[in-house]
């Protein structure tokens, strides 16, 4: 007997894209433009593009967003999120297959609309359908996302944030008993920023006491960042807020490329 194995090699190879902006009044600017070495010429190429705005390179992210075929309300919130952050400058995008700016904004408002008809009884969410128990992130992300289309001027359902804002009030009562501390803390924390987007006000000494409690070592990054959201202002909470900054910019680390927060 015999047989055929077909195994095949792929060129260990990456792509890289760089961007140059600014600002011209007036006159040109000459750019050079040099080939880069080392590089397998078999795989790739060189593409140059220009544009009023460095939001263009962001064209393939908003194509995916648009056609992602999925729609738990966990992505739903997060294409809300995304595209409705986008709405004053969706002009700016130009890629084969994306929709209008006018389509865009048409597609959020379906999406709204369709989170408001996945909402329970309990003013939370389940993962995909309604009628099934609803879940803390999910309920949350879902009315941040609600918000933040709200504030952009697109027509969301009062009752929807009513319901949903007060599922957020009580948020503790609906973490599972087998969630661990540090689930549970982030989640408070991300509803208190929530809450606090939606108008509820004196959430800072929630957020203080949290603070004050866990110590910033024991709260995840993106938790710190809501609770400095949430305190700030607030003179009660100036010396927390100056614990989080000190421990979030002792921990910020330049690699060259982008800034990242090291939490360990």
């Amino acid at each position: 007997d015999a047989a055929s194995v077909e195994l095949p090699v792929y060129t260990p190879a990456t792509t890289e894209a760089f961007a140059v902006y600014g600002v011209l009044d007036q006159g040109a600017l000459a750019q050079p433009v040099l080939a880069p070495t080392g590089v397998f010429t078999q795989y790739g190429g060189l593409e140059i593009s220009t544009s009023s705005t460095a939001l263009q390179a962001l064209s393939d992210a908003v194509l995916y967003l648009t056609s992602y075929p999925y729609e738990c309300s966990e992505q739903i919130a997060s294409r809300v999120l995304a595209v409705a952050a986008l709405r004053d400058v969706l002009g700016a995008f130009k890629a084969e297959g994306l929709p209008s700016s006018a389509e865009m904004e048409s597609s959020v408002q379906s999406d709204i609309e369709m989170l408001a008809n996945l909402q329970n009884s309990d003013g939370g969410w389940s993962v995909w359908r309604k009628a099934v128990d609803s879940w803390p992130f999910h309920s949350i992300h879902a009315v941040h996302a609600l918000l933040r289309a709200k504030q952009k001027g697109f027509t969301v359902p009062a009752e929807t944030l009513s319901a949903g804002l007060s599922y957020l009030r009580n948020i503790e009562q609906h973490f599972p008993a087998w969630y661990s501390e540090d689930c549970r803390n982030t989640l408070l924390a991300y509803a208190l920023y929530v809450r606090t987007l939606g108008g509820d006000t004196d959430l800072a000494v929630r957020a203080r006491t949290l603070v004050d409690e866990q110590g910033v070592q024991k709260l995840q990054p993106e938790a710190l960042g809501w609770l400095l959201y949430v305190m700030s202002g607030d003179a009660r909470a100036s010396s927390e807020v100056e614990q989080v900054r000190r421990y979030l910019g002792n921990r910020v680390v330049d690699n060259g490329v982008a800034d990242q927060v090291r939490h360990d």
